[in-house]
């Protein structure tokens, strides 16, 4: 079995179980985690589907732009994951819609206000107003509360709660948080414009440059089945039962997958 073989078959146990999956997940007592946690399964899918696009268009570059980006989609998930069956609470999902919605908004209507100044417009807009009325449950903080509720979503801050006492998830028993720090920090300069992707440029119309892309991509594709597979363990959780029948059907997939890799 080879990766678009696993994924194919991944994909249709999600596209059958998974809208069962993510409703229930909602009549629970964590329905924002969940939430936030079922939306990871679509971005994380979206950007898989991604890259393998890029591999097919022989495009190393665009790849490593979303495979960072990956990166920090796994982390935030594992985070939220962690987090709730961890507190057994839905606390992390308030922090992430409420408090990094809002200063996401912060920023982007900052931006606004940057760009209507640089035209010579003067704004009339409210923008104070504005993120209170967009995320209410944020308005009685203040932009330092914001900032410190929304920093728990940064890569570095989330390695450390993961690495943290009782937790330990980056380790040798969990290869793909310890594979995807240093990519995250190599890949950066791909999405930032760095000089370190000169260096790679130069090597992308070798063929080793794609068979690098497609080795990462079988490893890409068992990281975006266990975020589907954990949600899956997180509803099952919430729900008070014991066994996860769909994430175990996601597990025997991998399981087979792995397999035919030894």
């Amino acid at each position: 079995m080879d990766y678009r073989d696993a994924d194919d078959q991944i994909f249709a146990i999600v596209e059958k179980h998974g809208p069962e999956v993510f409703r229930d997940g909602l009549q629970t007592a964590y329905p924002q985690t969940l939430r936030a946690m079922a939306m990871f399964c679509a971005k994380g899918n979206s950007l898989k589907t991604g890259m393998f696009d890029t591999v097919d268009s022989n495009n190393p570059y665009a790849f490593r732009v979303l495979y960072r980006s990956f990166c920090e989609h796994y982390l935030r998930f594992t985070y939220l994951w962690a987090r709730m069956t961890k507190d057994k609470t839905d606390e992390a999902g308030t922090e992430y819609y409420s408090y990094c919605g809002a200063v996401e908004a912060m920023e982007y209507l900052g931006a606004l206000k940057l760009a209507d100044a640089l035209v010579g417009n003067d704004g009339v807009m409210n923008y104070a107003d504005a993120v209170e009325k967009l995320y209410p449950e944020a308005a009685h903080l203040s932009k330092k509360q914001l900032k410190d509720f929304s920093g728990k979503f940064k890569y570095r801050d989330i390695l450390r709660y993961l690495a943290g006492e009782g937790l330990r998830f980056v380790s040798g028993k969990t290869p793909f948080l310890s594979a995807i720090v240093p990519a995250y920090a190599l890949y950066s300069s791909f999405v930032h414009g760095g000089p370190y992707t000169d260096l790679e440029m130069f090597e992308y119309s070798q063929p080793e440059a794609l068979k690098a892309c497609e080795e990462d991509l079988e490893v890409i594709v068992m990281m975006n089945a266990t975020i589907f597979m954990m949600t899956t363990m997180a509803v099952t959780f919430a729900k008070g039962e014991k066994v996860d029948h769909v994430g175990g059907k996601v597990n025997e997939v991998l399981r087979r997958f792995t397999v035919g890799k030894e």
